[in-house]
């Protein structure tokens, strides 16, 4: 099944990416975390996602990592930057416009991963492509994969998987 979903993926970054030679960038959000705690770390079951999450990756040629200064996002992020030996950055996730713009600055080829929060990722999608409304991600809702690939400054390939 990971597999199969992942052929998918890169066979649309890889169609679409090479008619416009420019990056693709993948949003998640962080993996389960554990209730009524402040800046909750990941239950067990958030971090078996957040490994999957790293097998899944393994291959997508990721170049760069973004986390927001929250323990659930660096945790979520951490299996993924140990298996392609890349380090985490942090990333406010009050600046979604400042975020996007430093990825299209300073990224213009790279393929980006971003893991953040329910309330950010909808912004971060809309931010992208403006013309893309990011729908709603419920309290209990972590297996959204989105997938960016531009074709353009206000333009864009947006895909929506589940795991």
């Amino acid at each position: 099944m990971r597999y199969h979903l992942f052929s998918l993926i890169l066979f649309t970054i890889s169609v679409t990416a090479a008619a416009q030679a420019q990056e693709a960038v993948f949003l998640i959000r962080h993996a389960e975390q554990m209730l009524d705690v402040e800046d909750p770390p990941l239950t067990d079951q958030g971090l078996n996602r957040a490994k999957t999450w790293a097998s899944i990756f393994r291959d997508a040629g990721i170049d760069v990592i973004y986390t927001s200064k929250k323990v659930r996002t660096k945790q979520t992020g951490a299996p993924i930057g140990s298996e392609l030996n890349i380090p985490l950055k942090t990333m406010s996730r009050r600046d979604v416009t400042g975020l996007v713009n430093q990825i299209r600055k300073e990224h213009g080829d790279d393929v980006v991963l971003i893991v953040s929060h329910s309330k950010t990722l909808p912004k971060l999608l809309g931010a992208f492509v403006p013309s893309a409304k990011g729908p709603p991600i419920e309290k209990g809702d972590y297996d959204n994969l989105f997938v960016i690939v531009p074709k353009g400054e206000n333009d864009a390939t947006v895909l929506r998987f589940r795991y």
